[in-house]
């Protein structure tokens, strides 16, 4: 067996997570992968290999939601199975804390474990088919000034929907439900769910959110004519697109694997509800 692991690399409480991980998997035999940027921040560096380029059972990441979503986007095998350490400010998409590391490894090495499948957006420029890497949360329209709104039209399989002014628009994964759509007013959606969310964002309108199905093509143009926009896809990956440029959104091909011990209900009321302290 061959166990990846990935880490934030700014803070010594997680090298020595990442100590520890490393220590229990060779103790049991496993061939352990360490990334280049977690091995360099470790005491005693051990050999690496750059995050795209891991081929391995499972990934171990220790961080919070944006180590996971970096890991999501950059890995060339999206299908690997991810453990979530928790170590960041809200770990929603993490499975455990520090604590629980060697229990849980023991588990998932025994295969006791349940792996939760979860969808990921793809999109592209309609007028320069530019494409952007696909989003495990969330795909983002938004203007190129802060303070500035986007007049922008939506669209559903072709369907106009509305025109609206708003500060942008998104369209969310029931993954990413519980992230950026949540706090501009979108619903929960359970993972597995098989459905995508549309949200504007402090939209000038009574109109919030919509949940459409995964088939759905939907399509966001700026229709102001000198108003620029970007896409931002988690947060991570960042592009300019002209005014009157169309974006189009869909299911992607690509799905994010995670290994689950805990029900999805419980982890909203641990990170989320009544998030506790530990």
């Amino acid at each position: 067996m061959r166990i990846g692991v990935v880490s934030r690399p700014d803070r010594k409480q997680v090298a020595d997570v990442v100590a520890k991980v490393v220590k229990f998997l060779e103790s049991r035999g496993v061939e352990t992968i360490v990334e280049t940027d977690t091995s360099l921040m470790m005491d005693s560096p051990v050999e690496s290999t750059d995050l795209g380029s891991i081929d391995a059972d499972f990934l171990v990441t220790i961080g919070g939601d944006g180590t996971i979503l970096r890991t999501a986007m950059l890995l060339n095998n999206p299908g690997i199975p991810i453990l979530g350490v928790n170590m960041g400010s809200r770990g929603f998409l993490t499975e455990i804390f520090p604590d629980e590391v060697e229990s849980a490894l023991e588990s998932m090495l025994m295969g006791d474990y349940g792996v939760e499948e979860c969808i990921k957006v793809a999109s592209k420029s309609l007028d320069t088919d530019d494409t952007y890497p696909d989003a495990l949360n969330e795909v983002l329209i938004s203007s190129s000034m802060p303070s500035k709104m986007l007049d922008m039209r939506l669209s559903i399989d072709g369907v106009h929907i509305m025109d609206i002014q708003a500060d942008g628009a998104m369209v969310a994964t029931p993954t990413g439900s519980t992230a950026y759509n949540l706090s501009a007013g979108g619903p929960i959606v359970k993972p597995g769910v098989e459905a995508m969310i549309l949200t504007t964002i402090c939209p000038y309108s009574y109109f919030r959110s919509v949940v459409v199905p995964t088939d759905s093509r939907i399509t966001v143009e700026l229709i102001k004519p000198r108003a620029e926009g970007i896409v931002i896809a988690d947060g991570r990956e960042y592009a300019p697109i002209k005014p009157l440029s169309t974006v189009e959104i869909w299911k992607s091909e690509h799905t994010t694997r995670f290994v689950r011990f805990k029900p999805f209900y419980e982890r909203l009321e641990r990170r989320l509800i009544f998030r506790k302290v530990r």
